[in-house]
């Protein structure tokens, strides 16, 4: 990670998408699974 590769191109942005719909997912999905987990723990 120290080393930036610099034939790396994110052109279409689908590095930023993906990294945007990971949070959305992980922000959405939290509550329900500390409901999940409080449920059958």
């Amino acid at each position: 990670m120290a080393e930036h590769d610099p034939n790396f191109k994110d052109d279409s942005g689908f590095l930023t998408l993906f990294l945007g719909v990971v949070v959305l997912v992980g922000m959405a999905g939290l509550p329900a699974t500390i409901a999940w987990a409080q449920y059958f723990g």
